[in-house]
């Protein structure tokens, strides 16, 4: 591992269980001495990723606000997923919520809020359980067969809880079936009272999926709803956020090589 790497990992390190550590805490966590342990978080400290508290202990800096502000307006999903989003949970009536995987977490990255009450544990940025919900369900069914056989590696009592299945075969068969129905329904999986539609979300052709779009629904409302309608509104979304998220990452790539650093643009050989 890189000193870079090491450096950033320490960002990893804080939770809502741990918002502040010392230097004595990153060295143990890191396995490294405590002088290193102090310049490491001294060079987050000079670059605003950590701020020290006067007791010495360090917490998250306000360069993370900055970082995630950046994020929120340059994410090209985001950018395409909003209005279509806001449009839907107006027809729908119910809320709207992107989630996207990064690396081997699944975070919410945006919600359109149509009833206020409802109370959701997993907010923007809080990190989902990997197989449980409609959202990480809609991703993974996505993944190649090479992906899915990694994550069994890491992740089987965790699969097999899920009620994804007890072998790899189980697993792989379970998710084919929500890749071809183009959605998965889940019921009080990530909260009591509360299941989710979700249809998965996709930057490129690879046919990997890099998110989910889902519609919350109170269970009590289910069987009041008409679940056809929901199905074919999440994936006609879905769908419209994939397009124009190409759309948008194309627009930004001609622009990018009509205007290269510097104002140069190529030229063709004499």
């Amino acid at each position: 591992m890189s000193s870079i790497t090491k450096v950033l990992s320490i960002l990893d390190l804080f939770s809502e269980a741990k918002p502040f550590l010392s230097a004595e805490d990153v060295g143990a966590e890191l396995g490294c001495s405590i002088p290193t342990a102090y310049r490491y978080v001294r060079e987050l400290v000079d670059a605003g990723l950590l701020v020290r508290f006067a007791g010495g202990d360090y917490g998250l800096g306000p360069r993370i606000i900055k970082l995630d502000y950046h994020l929120r307006v340059s994410d090209p999903l985001l950018a395409a997923g909003q209005p279509i989003m806001r449009e839907l949970s107006e027809h729908s009536g119910f809320d709207i919520v992107m989630s996207r995987w990064y690396g081997n977490e699944l975070v919410d990255t945006h919600r359109e809020t149509h009833d206020a009450s409802l109370d959701l544990r997993y907010g923007r940025g809080r990190p989902r359980p990997l197989f449980l919900g409609a959202a990480s369900k809609a991703i993974l069914s996505t993944f190649p067969k090479a992906k899915l056989a990694v994550l069994f590696d890491q992740y089987a009592e965790d699969i097999a809880h899920s009620g994804l299945g007890t072998t790899l075969e189980e697993f792989r068969g379970a998710l084919l079936r929500i890749r071809r129905a183009g959605f998965y329904l889940s019921r009080d999986e990530l909260e009591v009272g509360v299941s989710a539609l979700a249809s998965p979300l996709f930057t490129d052709d690879s046919g990997e999926a890099v998110g989910a779009l889902a519609v919350i629904v109170p269970t009590p409302r289910l069987q009041f709803a008409n679940l056809d309608r929901l199905v074919e509104s999440i994936k006609e979304a879905a769908a419209r956020i994939s397009q124009r998220t190409r759309a948008v990452i194309e627009s930004r790539q001609t622009d990018a090589v009509a205007s290269p650093p510097g104002g140069a643009r190529p030229t063709s050989a004499a």
